[in-house]
């Protein structure tokens, strides 16, 4: 049985992951992907907000070295001006970067604290019961976790419990 499963190896789920196994927490991700190096990019940019979590992990330098850019001054359609150099934060900029390069920098932090990575397994399902919940991959495969997260734009979680959980909707 594994102790938690991150459903996703995105920036939020590898975030997730690294941070667990840091604090002594059995992980393994779940990826879909097939592991290859991407050249598609979700986003470009990384906020402000993005940068400080990212330096409190030690990753910023290394993240802010694949930029092409900082950003202080946006204008839209010449009617609204934001001002990013105005911001309280040691980051007043966003970094201009595609998303692969975060998420590598995570993946690396990741793996180093143990995080077990297993990419061709999409989860087709997630059924939980008063002992944990089990998640059915690609392929027929099915694991048994105390703990199951799914991270990324529709993120949910779920503990063993009797009550109706998020973590079933996958």
């Amino acid at each position: 049985m594994f102790e938690v499963i991150v459903v996703g190896a995105g920036p939020t789920g590898l975030l997730l992951a690294g941070d667990l196994a840091e604090a002594g927490v059995a992980v393994t991700v779940l990826e879909k992907r097939d592991g290859k190096v991407s050249n598609l990019s979700r986003a470009f940019a990384v906020h402000a907000r993005t940068l400080e979590l990212l330096d409190a992990r030690g990753l910023v330098e290394e993240v802010d070295g694949t930029g092409v850019g900082h950003v202080t001054d946006i204008r839209l359609f010449d009617r609204v001006h934001v001002d990013l150099g105005a911001l309280p934060s040691r980051f007043p900029y966003m970094l201009v970067t595609p998303q692969y390069n975060v998420e590598r920098a995570l993946l690396a932090r990741a793996v180093k604290a143990g995080v077990e990575i297993v990419y061709d397994a999409a989860v087709t399902a997630v059924r939980q019961d008063a002992g944990g919940a089990e998640v059915d991959t690609t392929g027929g495969r099915t694991a048994r976790t105390t703990w199951s997260v799914r991270t990324g734009s529709t993120a949910r979680c779920g503990r063993r419990s009797g009550s109706r959980s998020p973590a079933s909707r996958c």
